[in-house]
């Protein structure tokens, strides 16, 4: 502002007319743009009143999907967000969760709350088969229990429930890996030899390939099968 309306004190200086005219029109250019850029960060202050919303978060919002798009697979998870200073509730629509998602957070994020259990539910409703690792048990197995209790008579097969606890074999289920059935050559026989004795001697998992260490896994996948092959049992 100073240069824009003080520019005319230059038209009483004593200096030759070109040098003048220069001075003249770069002050009252440089005064104009000064104001126009003033006038615009004012405006900007007064419309969005950032005191208000320090981290301007208004700004950095979006319109973002409002609609329920389900089809047969689908898992939807309700939203709810901000938008020039209106809440609204939208979804986020996983059409193909086939092709997989992964949740990252901190702990204690609401990874479970927000997305995991939602995909139990649902997928549960659905009618899809679900193998669950529950890391702080028996939380996530309620829900799948609960979630297969409330829909079961939906399906037009009978279900089943079950729960492998090796921490506390009394809530546990139990399993054969060996099932003969489940052995359908030796190299299956000689794979869960493997994982056993490894297993068993963790030490063995730096000295694979050493002749003490083959030799009892090899037996062990003799045994497995001839028990297999002998007595239809393991």
């Amino acid at each position: 502002m100073l240069l824009f309306f003080g520019s005319e004190l230059l038209l009483t200086a004593r200096f030759p007319v070109a040098l003048l005219t220069l001075l003249y029109v770069a002050t009252v250019a440089a005064g104009y743009i000064s104001l126009l850029t003033a006038g615009t960060w004012i405006s900007r202050l007064l419309k969005n009143q950032l005191m208000d919303d320090v981290f301007n978060d208004e700004n950095e919002s979006f319109m973002q999907e409002r609609r329920l798009i389900a089809n047969e697979y689908s898992v939807n998870l309700p939203t709810r967000f901000r938008y020039q200073r209106k809440t609204y509730s939208g979804w986020i629509n996983v059409i193909n969760p086939f092709r997989a998602s992964l949740i990252l957070g901190t702990p204690g994020s609401g990874k479970s709350y927000a997305i995991i259990n939602n995909y139990i539910r649902q997928q549960i409703e659905k009618g899809f088969a679900a193998y669950i690792y529950d890391f702080k048990y028996p939380d996530l197995s309620i829900i799948a229990y609960n979630q297969l209790l409330k829909n079961k008579d939906k399906y037009a097969k009978p279900v089943g429930f079950y729960v492998i606890n090796f921490d506390d074999p009394r809530y546990s289920h139990r399993c054969n890996p060996l099932n003969p059935s489940f052995l359908s050559d030796i190299a299956d026989a000689y794979e869960s030899a493997y994982v056993i004795m490894l297993n068993l001697n963790k030490s063995w998992i730096q000295k694979q390939g050493d002749f003490f260490v083959e030799s009892p896994i090899v037996l062990f996948a003799a045994v497995i099968w001839y028990l297999k092959c002998a007595h239809k049992a393991v």
